[in-house]
């Protein structure tokens, strides 16, 4: 008997309508507990007779590289799996979260630490591990969906780009593309239509209809006027002569709401408590319904990210997309899908508001479970980077790049000196991913 194998991640793999690379292939199957798409990845042309059966789940925010000479580093703790740490950056309280994330009943195989790798709330943000049979809801994240989305624009060149012309683009943006819970009151025909054909494809439970991107129970097309209203950071980018548009968001207080509860259920069941390591055996009721409102409000995240590029400038080239759950068979060897950058296949690493971004091309390294950094990592919490950062200081930060310093007061959490350094980041997972492009900012949205 074929194992189910879940997959959870930062970004989001869409299985369907994605032209894989020959050695993988798509099939449909269907078990008693749940209709899922299998993502076999075939040593052959046909599936081998006695293929060994694997399962896991991998929770992360990563996306899908390659190792390093220089690492992982490997940790063997008592009681619990190894820990593959690709930085020598790890604070004690975020080596003791992994050690005990290590020995959860939840991990197989190994633990695998990114180079983003930072203490979270129960789970540790920039982990990567495997389980046969249980999904972590607070391993996933609250930001169900969050992902990065971003295209070359066309005929528009650094070349007579002023100053002037971006100040000006800049509050085209903010009128056009909405950014906060009280903006673009009125849903258009498409923003209506989306939702209704999101309702119909995912079916999600009785609890994740009542839920709006603004907090409380809205009717289906009053959810709808929220379906572009999201969006976290906005890099307007140059690479040599060419301009860039990249996003980044997610699904605001509807994954939010959807993680609380399915964590709060999971506690419950567990004996543990929120904000922990609590998890939802996948065949279960429960764990059925968490994967498909979780698959819900990814697509919700999509779909904002498609609604806020066309807004400017049409379908982004390169579209990343997280906090996934996708049911997969593995045939040879243990494997996880963490996020959008197997090998071969390109991928984006965001800086902060102030530093650059790449655009990557994975390499598929086994001891990583084929992950990657999902982008800097945090250096400081929201909280203190609010309390050590200053509206002037702010400003020094963003010389140079066109953004909304009016509003310093209230991002002082994004500031550059709040994540680790980029560069750094990027040469602890050089065997990783390989870099495409390497973006800096010219001009900053930032919702709020």
């Amino acid at each position: 008997m074929m194992i189910q194998f879940v997959v959870l991640s930062m970004f989001q793999l869409t299985l369907k309508g994605v032209a894989l690379p020959g050695v993988l292939r798509i099939a449909e199957v269907e078990e008693p507990f749940f209709r899922c798409w299998l993502l076999s990845i075939l040593l052959e042309d046909e599936v081998p007779q006695h293929s060994p059966p694997v399962s896991m789940l991998v929770c992360s925010r990563a996306i899908l590289a390659s190792g390093s000479p220089k690492f992982p580093r490997v940790i063997r703790p008592s009681g619990g799996t190894p820990v593959h740490l690709y930085t020598d950056d790890v604070d004690e309280q975020t080596m003791q979260q992994l050690i005990n994330l290590s020995r959860s009943r939840m991990v197989v195989g190994y633990v695998a630490a990114m180079p983003d790798v930072h203490l979270g709330k129960g789970a540790t943000i920039g982990s990567v591990f495997a389980s046969r049979d249980f999904v972590c809801p607070n391993a996933v994240g609250v930001d169900i969906g969050c992902g990065m989305c971003a295209v070359k624009v066309p005929g528009l060149t650094r070349l007579g780009l002023s100053e002037t012309f971006l100040v000006k683009l800049h509050g085209q943006l903010v009128q056009r593309i909405p950014t906060g819970f009280n903006s673009h009151e009125k849903a258009s025909p498409e923003m209506r239509g989306a939702m209704k054909r999101l309702m119909e494809e995912h079916n999600p439970t009785a609890h994740a209809r009542g839920v709006s991107p603004a907090g409380g129970p809205l009717k289906l097309l009053e959810l709808a006027r929220w379906v572009a209203a999201t969006i976290l950071l906005n890099y307007f980018t140059i690479e040599e002569e060419n301009i860039w548009l990249m996003l980044h968001s997610g699904s605001r207080n509807i994954g939010n709401v959807t993680a609380q509860y399915y964590d709060g259920l999971a506690a419950r069941q567990t004996g543990t408590s929120k904000e922990n390591l609590a998890h939802l055996a996948i065949a279960s009721e429960a764990g059925q319904d968490y994967l498909r409102d979780m698959h819900f409000c990814q697509a919700y995240a999509m779909e904002n990210r498609k609604f806020m590029m066309n807004s400017f400038v049409g379908n982004g080239r390169v579209c990343w997309h997280g906090c996934r759950a996708d049911l997969l068979a593995v045939v040879g060897a243990v494997r996880d899908l963490t996020g959008k950058a197997r090998k071969g296949q390109l991928g984006i690493i965001p800086g902060s508001m102030g530093t650059g971004s790449y655009i990557t091309r994975g390499k598929g390294e086994s001891m990583a479970w084929s992950s990657c950094s999902h982008g800097a990592g945090r250096k400081l919490s929201r909280n203190a980077a609010k309390r050590v950062v200053g509206v002037g200081e702010l400003n020094e930060m963003m010389e140079g790049i066109v953004w909304d310093s009016n509003a310093a007061k209230l991002v002082r959490d994004e500031a550059p000196v709040a994540y680790k350094d980029l560069n750094e980041v990027m040469m602890n997972q050089e065997d990783l991913v390989e870099v495409v492009h390497k973006l800096k900012p010219l001009m900053n949205m930032k919702g709020y």
